[in-house]
């Protein structure tokens, strides 16, 4: 079968279960759920006493099978691990993986038509993993008590107890395109350029702060990129020159605004600008105007990289390797940066390190794009720093400008930007290296357990935090609930567990680097799957990709929309090169 009819028949069998509701039910609809499924049964670094952390303390959920951080009992030979189920499915029939034990079940719900609601196995530490059990676990909430027995078997006492949730493991593909994806991409961005609130650069030179997000220059970075782009859509014509304006008035203005030379952080944009910043209700907010971000300049300095690409204007290189100069020697001996600093002394505003793959990637791209020399020791530094502290105990602490961390708990506030990052590059640059590329798909496998939801879970409040509480049409706008999201769909972090446009559009870009190491259809299968659903919500929200992936209207961050534009636009191309790019069905 030719590579573009497997893709196709991929999507028809999609449909095909979307509406074809009297055909009998099956255990899996697509053609991965089996086998993926199976995979959910082996851990992800599972934590151990004295040899790897439990970085699983403030999870919401699993999709892979979790171990705890249950504590022994003293005169325990080993622990019985009793785990009710309270879910409405029922988990398809499977052998337990090979060297598991098999788990036993209540012999009064031994059916098909019934979920398992009591599965039970011995195992040598209360910390094991729940692996002999879990293909066995339908998808919903589980409670789990662990008790330890004496070398005659007699229970000595409770070693921990909890209530967690078992999420699906991919069963795609999923949905269909509903115009091709190129398309899509060109039709978000120019809903995005076209904003009152960006046009409004282009008369007055300056932002429009009736625009709240705007306090965010973060934003005018990825203003500049999406002119850029919309320029290169657009060759020749008058609407090139017109977006070719817009993102030199925004660079202009960015650099106008930037920290001076002499100071810390000298040459950096701010990471909050604008009057109302730190005038707000909350007067002890994180987000003041004295506060900086360590890792947003790299993406500022990507804009200007990619405005002196399509001008060959000198200040915008010169702006960029300024940036690259302050990184440089603003450096930390343990080869980061701390994420929050006083930008007018250079004092940190919070304990914790900065994880800088994205400083990374920008000396990267300026080392090899641009030969600029000097950078690799900074690189080097960087990038063992990393793979010293986060690829080791997988603290993927979330770096959010909105986000106060000061009292924050180890593992309290992950995300999983950095850990895609951290994939990209290793696939990027280390594909020959067997550990690496190991290694990078497990970050993969971390951010689909913590952070995709592929099917509709039990629904839940989603407000500040990864929230379980009852749905009640008054408590919330009802795109906080988990009933209204449009799936599947990434989540941006623990403390703001929402499904948003550039993390899912992060993902793409994720899965098709993974696809072109390993050749494993099933990443090209989620990439697809994920891109689908952008032009399904795209269909539902006058054409924009919207910031969060429900049916109702929520805040709109321009970043939200062009970033992941951009990612569509590119995913038509690499998928046509290889003769696998669908169409609208």
């Amino acid at each position: 079968m030719k590579p573009a009819s497997i893709i196709n028949l991929l999507l028809l069998s999609a449909i095909a279960v979307t509406f074809a509701t009297t055909a009998p039910a099956q255990p899996f609809k697509g053609p991965f759920g089996a086998s993926e499924w199976q995979l959910s049964a082996a851990p992800l670094h599972p934590g151990q006493p004295g040899v790897s952390p439990f970085w699983n303390t403030f999870a919401p959920r699993f999709i892979y099978a979790p171990a705890f951080d249950y504590k022994p009992v003293p005169g325990a030979a080993t622990y019985r691990f009793e785990i009710t189920s309270t879910a409405a499915g029922v988990a398809p029939a499977f052998n337990p993986p090979p060297g598991a034990a098999a788990p036993t079940r209540n012999s009064k719900l031994e059916t098909r038509n019934s979920p398992p609601q009591l599965l039970t196995f011995t195992a040598p530490h209360p910390w094991s993993p729940l692996t002999p059990i879990w293909t066995s676990l339908p998808v919903g909430n589980f409670t789990l008590r662990v008790t330890a027995l004496s070398p005659d078997g007699k229970p000595l006492g409770t070693a921990g107890t909890g209530t967690y949730y078992r999420a699906a493991p991919y069963d795609g593909p999923y949905l269909a395109p509903v115009i091709p994806y190129d398309a899509s991409g060109k039709l978000a961005l120019e809903k995005a350029l076209s904003k009152p609130y960006v046009q409004y650069w282009l008369t007055h030179k300056e932002p429009d702060f009736g625009y709240y997000f705007y306090r965010f220059p973060k934003l005018y970075g990825a203003l500049i990129t999406g002119a850029v782009a919309q320029a290169r859509l657009h060759p020749g014509t008058d609407e090139a020159a017109r977006m070719t304006e817009l993102a030199r008035i925004v660079a202009d203005y960015t650099i106008s605004i930037s920290f001076p030379k002499g100071s810390h952080l000298e040459y950096f944009p701010p990471s909050y600008y604008g009057k109302t910043v730190g005038t707000g209700k909350r007067k002890n907010s994180h987000v003041q105007i004295n506060n900086y971000m360590i890792i947003g300049a790299a993406e500022t300095g990507h804009a200007y990289l990619n405005l002196y690409d399509l001008t060959g204007d000198k200040k915008y290189f010169d702006a960029a390797l300024r940036i690259a100069q302050t990184y440089q020697k603003t450096q930390l001996p343990s080869g980061t940066w701390t994420l929050y600093i006083n930008h007018e002394t250079g004092q940190p505003t919070a304990p914790q390190p900065a994880i800088p793959t994205s400083t990374i990637a920008y000396f990267e791209r300026l080392k090899n794009d641009y030969k600029v020399e000097g950078l690799q020791p900074a690189i080097d530094r960087a990038f063992a720093w990393v793979m010293e502290n986060p690829a080791k105990d997988f603290f993927w602490l979330a770096q959010y400008e909105d986000i106060a961390l000061t009292n924050a708990k180890k593992y309290e506030r992950m995300s999983r930007e950095q850990p895609c990052d951290l994939a990209i590059y290793l696939f990027k640059t280390r594909a020959n290296d067997p550990k690496m590329v190991a290694l990078a798909e497990d970050l993969i496998r971390f951010c689909e357990d913590q952070f995709i939801t592929w099917e509709q879970m039990e629904d839940v409040l989603i407000h500040g935090g990864a929230k379980r509480q009852p749905f009640r049409d008054d408590a919330q706008p009802p795109g906080w609930y988990s009933r209204n999201w449009l799936l599947p769909v990434v989540h941006e972090q623990y403390n703001f567990w929402m499904p948003s446009a550039r993390n899912t559009g992060l993902m793409i870009e994720t899965y098709w680097q993974a696809y072109q190491v390993t050749k494993k259809e099933v990443y090209l299968s989620k990439a697809i799957s994920i891109a689908n659903n952008f032009t399904r919500v795209q269909s539902l929200h006058d054409g924009e990709y919207p910031t969060f992936f429900t049916t109702y209207p929520l805040n709109y961050w321009l970043n939200n929309s062009i970033y992941p534009a951009i990612v569509m636009i590119q995913l038509q191309k690499d998928l046509a090169a290889i003769d696998r790019a669908p169409q609208k069905q």
